[in-house]
């Protein structure tokens, strides 16, 4: 499978559509995830609504 050289950050805020099925199966890095997730915090929320909470 073809893999492509991209940070999270440019990774998640470039990306529009996914067709490829995911592949469960396979174990994501903790800090991967981590990283997503400060990506994802910046992004806007409806109306300002910030409705997130931790």
């Amino acid at each position: 499978m073809p893999t492509l050289d991209l940070s999270p950050d440019a990774l998640l805020t470039t990306t529009r559509a996914v067709r490829k099925r995911l592949d469960f199966d396979r174990p994501v890095d903790p800090q991967l995830i981590r990283e997503c997730l400060e990506v994802a915090l910046q992004a806007p929320s409806g109306s300002n609504s910030q409705g997130w909470h931790f």
